[in-house]
């Protein structure tokens, strides 16, 4: 029996981890963490009985703790600590929408534990500490995303120097054909494809989302930003390609469902019975590949050149995104003031090399700016 934690158990990559879970025989939660649901929180822990719980936000951990009686509640990133460190677990699956966790994340790789990946933020801000220490202690790291996943398959028993580049694909979110002048929210979070988290959902719209991930892919596959790639397809049923030095493309084709991901992620190299309806490749008239527009989309470019530059970079305009979004979502900045607000914030950042704690401290730094230039 293989024992896991979910990190973001209330969101929508946590929710669908839950039913995947559920359907496999031989894995059980010990362990959930949300940041400030806690009602969802009460109601998965009478469900899924885990040993340990934690809530981020320590001002709900008395509602909990009332609601849920006998278990073990923790709050705060030491309450995640504490759950990797006394629940036994085999795996954890990250699903915060954001780099919460981090140092509990930073002791279950120390504790050899399978990390199953879908917060990108982890890698986009810390990313080379982290795949440091995943190398250090032979850890195994598996992506949950669905293009980081397809990327993943394709490279088994194909690593190496034979790796021209990776493609990602991208939907191109609900603005593909579409003006993003004077756009409303409802708009913005309606993603033609995909049911995700609202800050997900505003990244793939601003293709910030995509850029995240190319930074994430560099630090999975160990290509440079040279040799990654982007491409839009709407059809989202490519999750991505590798192009190897032979001119051969690899893809992986399914279903657009998260739970495909997850269950890999959980029971790789396996390839188990799923839940998901299998894809009738005969059923798909088109399969569809445009270049991305820069122009419109400015911050895919704005991730590539953080790549580029490195050191604390990504850090900064990981915070001034999430920043940017939270405002957005708040009815404080507009759609398309999101890229122009995280390039000023960019300007105003001199990169420097550092530990968790350091870009921790800069990331805040990014968020004030971009307070301070949108309040």
């Amino acid at each position: 029996m293989k024992r896991v934690i979910v990190l973001g158990s209330t969101g929508s990559i946590g929710r669908n981890a839950v039913k995947v879970i559920n359907g496999l025989k031989d894995v059980k939660i010990v362990g959930i963490a949300a940041y400030a649901n806690h009602q969802m929180l009460i109601k998965q822990t009478r469900s899924i009985k885990p040993k340990m719980v934690t809530i981020m936000n320590c001002q709900y951990y008395k509602n909990l703790k009332k609601g849920i009686g006998r278990v073990q509640i923790r709050c705060g990133e030491q309450g995640i600590t504490d759950m990797v460190e006394n629940t036994n677990a085999d795996m954890i699956i990250c699903a915060f929408a954001s780099s919460l966790g981090i140092f509990g994340i930073v002791r279950a790789i120390e504790k050899k534990m399978r990390i199953c990946l879908a917060t990108k933020e982890i890698l986009v801000s810390f990313g080379d500490i982290i795949m440091d220490l995943v190398k250090k202690n032979g850890v195994e790291l598996l992506p949950i995303d669905s293009e980081h996943s397809a990327i993943y398959q394709c490279l088994e028993g194909n690593r190496g120097n034979n790796v021209k580049s990776i493609i990602l694909t991208a939907s191109g979110g609900p603005f593909l054909n579409k003006s993003i002048k004077d756009v409303s929210k409802s708009d913005v979070l309606n993603h033609p494809v995909w049911k995700m988290g609202t800050k997900i959902t505003v990244d793939s719209a601003t293709m910030m989302n995509k850029g995240l991930e190319v930074i994430e892919a560099h630090h999975l596959f160990g290509l440079p930003a040279d040799r990654i790639n982007v491409v839009i397809h709407p059809e989202a049923i490519c999750h991505s390609l590798v192009q190897f030095n032979d001119g051969t493309l690899l893809a992986q084709l399914s279903t657009p469902d998260m739970k495909l991901p997850i269950q890999y992620a959980l029971t790789a190299p396996k390839r188990l019975c799923s839940i998901v309806k299998n894809l009738d490749i005969a059923k798909i008239k088109n399969l569809t590949f445009l270049p991305p527009n820069l122009k419109k989309f400015p911050c895919l470019k704005f991730a590539f050149d953080a790549l580029s530059i490195g050191k604390s970079m990504p850090a900064v305009l990981n915070a001034a995104n999430e920043e940017t979004v939270k405002l957005f979502l708040e009815d404080k900045l507009q759609f398309n003031e999101i890229p122009k607000v995280i390039k000023k914030v960019l300007s105003k950042h001199t990169p420097k090399k550092g530990n968790i704690s350091y870009y921790l401290k800069i990331e805040e730094w990014s968020k004030q700016m971009v307070r301070s230039l949108v309040c």
